[in-house]
């Protein structure tokens, strides 16, 4: 079921910055769940924000800020936005680097990495870039989240503005 997005939100012609987020936020970082779901939908945080407290309005009241997100949450405030997440099941306790190394198909992925969410797009067999609340196109190396322990994945569309 989608949703329309507010009026304000003019964002779908280009991968949105976490630097932006930020300047949304009057100067703070932006918190790693509602920048993923803002990231991978082409919204503003504050959308992204709205969308998970429609989701689960006693998780995130209005007017609250949201530090802490849950994975069913991300995903459904993103099927609400229409972007599908397709979860894969994750088994053991693979690092990021050994998942994409270990074959993760091209494309855009969420992850929960050891309590932490980031988008992916892996490019080609064991290469990958990371999309966060800080990094932007940050190769994936041990120093961007390599070494976190994967426990959730769902593939995504392309985000507005990476095609």
């Amino acid at each position: 079921m989608s949703v329309p997005l507010p009026a304000n939100d003019d964002y779908r012609r280009r991968l949105r910055h976490p630097a932006e987020f930020t300047g949304e936020r009057g100067g703070y970082a932006p918190w790693c769940g509602p920048a993923a779901v803002a990231t991978a939908a082409g919204l503003s945080y504050g959308s992204a924000c709205d969308l998970l407290a429609r989701v689960a309005p006693d998780r995130y009241p209005p007017g609250r800020e949201i530090m802490t997100a849950w994975w069913r949450d991300l995903v459904a405030a993103l099927d609400l936005a229409g972007v599908p997440a397709e979860p894969r099941p994750v088994e053991g306790r693979p690092t990021l680097c050994q998942t994409v190394r270990g074959g993760l198909p091209e494309g855009w992925w969420l992850a929960r990495v050891t309590g932490h969410f980031c988008l992916l797009e892996v490019a080609r067999r064991g290469t990958a870039r990371v999309f966060d609340n800080r990094l932007h196109a940050e190769p994936l190396s041990v120093r961007a989240h390599g070494r976190r322990r994967v426990t959730h994945l769902a593939a995504l569309p392309a985000p507005p503005g990476a095609e």
